[in-house]
Parts: C-alpha cells; structure tokens; sequence
C-alpha cells in the first residue's frame, strides 16, 4: 500500500476521519476500531500505567512514611522478582510506600484498574494496606482513599473507600494464611461504581474467588497516589512481600 493512505493526512474532513493507532507501524483505526478498542489501551499514548515485577529497587522512587522506630525494604532470593519490605521489632513499627507523585484521578468516564500479588510471614499481628490514598497515608486515615487492607488481630482481607472523610467497607469474606500468596485487584468502571476481587494464586488463569461492587464514597474528585504500608501489631518483626502491583487508568485529558 502506498505510504500515503498508511499515515493519517492534516485535514482530512470531517465526514470520516481518519483515526490510526501510532506505533513503529501505523495500525488503521477508524475502519476497524470496534476491534482495536481494546489494544489501544495497552500503549502510553492512550493509558497511564505505573507498574513494577521488582527486578531492582530504587528508594528515591518512593514516598516512605517511616512509623515508629524503623522499617527497611529489600530484594529478595525469590523467583520473579520479590521486594520485601521489613518493619522494626517495636510494636507499631512499620512503612508506609507510595509513589512520589498523586498521577491518579478517578474521574468519569476513564476506567482505572489496580493489582498486588502479596503474602505476610505473619497475619494476626500485623496491619497492612494496599491501593490509592492521598496524603501519602492510609494507617492514619486520610479523607480519600480506595485500599485492601488487613487489619491488627484479624486475618479478614477487607476493602474500603472514602470521599472527603466519609467511608463504605466491606469484608470480602477471604482470609489471609501466613506465608500464602493472594492476589488483589480493584477497578473503577468511570461510571460511578467501583469492583473489587481477590483471585486465587495459581498459574493462568487466575480464577476470581471473591468479588463487590461499590457505589459510594468513591474519592473521585482528588488525586491520589498508589502504594502500601505493613506495621507490626505486636512486638516482633513484620515482613510483607511484594511479587508484583500494576496501576492504568485510561489517559486523562483535561
């Protein structure tokens, strides 16, 4: 095919515009869109991502909100990559990691989708989080957040957000073992209703054990940065460890 019908032309009218997905190779989009929709979303011009397997770990990468006396985060000997993060020994020691920037916004009509796979050596005596909050927080309870989270002297795996200080939780009825990968994921549809889910730990497919939906207090009109936090809830060494997380929404345009 000519060079001249593979590459979108300056005004080229109204009536069909002329629409191309832009990569190495030019991919026509407006004839096939229904199609493509869907792969659109995997290139940066589309879609925010920030996602991370830990093959290294770069602390200026991070906001750590250091609680008590101290809590360090390390690579591990573990297969695919495993970021460990450590608290102290002192009841309520622990972390709390979050982005540097608040790059995501929940606004209407672009979709957001986050994932952690994750295991705790210990998980009665522990607090954990992990998802979008502002402040850089979630263990002191900022006004918005979207989070999974454990709390101390509980295995309940719960989910909860909150708008401007006021909160909806649920107990997604899925417990933590000590030591047993899970993994999480939540999704913000764009439209007004929030989905969480936990799915089992298996090669793919990863079926989805539990699931809920949310249709209040989503923190929509605020950034807000993706992390999490471990803090010990007894006297004695926490670890918390990270495989993978990923977080994308649809490009905002504003």
């Amino acid at each position: 095919m000519s060079p001249q019908y593979e590459f979108p032309h300056a005004d080229a009218g109204t009536h069909q515009p002329e629409l191309f997905i832009r990569d190495i190779e030019f991919l026509n989009y407006h004839i096939n869109h229904d199609k493509w929709d869907w792969y659109r979303n995997f290139g940066i011009i589309d879609a925010h991502r920030d996602e991370d397997d830990f093959n290294y770990y770069l602390a200026s990468d991070w906001n750590v909100n250091v609680i008590g006396g101290s809590a360090t985060a390390a690579m591990t000997d573990i297969a695919n990559g495993v970021l460990s993060f450590t608290t102290g020994q002192t009841e309520n020691d622990g972390a709390e990691w979050t982005r540097n920037g608040t790059m995501f916004l929940l606004q209407a009509t672009n979709p957001f989708y986050a994932e952690m796979r994750f295991k705790i050596d210990e998980v009665i005596q522990s607090d954990f989080w992990f998802g979008l909050v502002s402040a850089h927080a979630w263990f002191t309870k900022p006004n918005d957040y979207a989070v999974f989270h454990k709390d101390d002297g509980d295995v309940n795996i719960d989910f909860s957000c909150a708008k401007n200080g006021v909160a909806t939780d649920v107990d997604t009825g899925i417990d933590l073992v000590a030591l047993g990968w899970v993994r999480v994921g939540f999704h913000y549809d764009g439209a007004g209703t929030l989905r969480w889910f936990v799915f089992t730990d298996s090669d793919e497919p990863q079926v989805c054990s539990a699931m809920g939906t949310i249709t209040t207090n989503i923190p929509d009109d605020i950034n807000l940065s993706i992390g999490w936090g471990i803090q010990a809830g007894a006297a004695a060494v926490k670890v918390l460890y990270v495989d993978y997380f990923k977080a994308v929404q649809k490009r905002v345009i504003e």
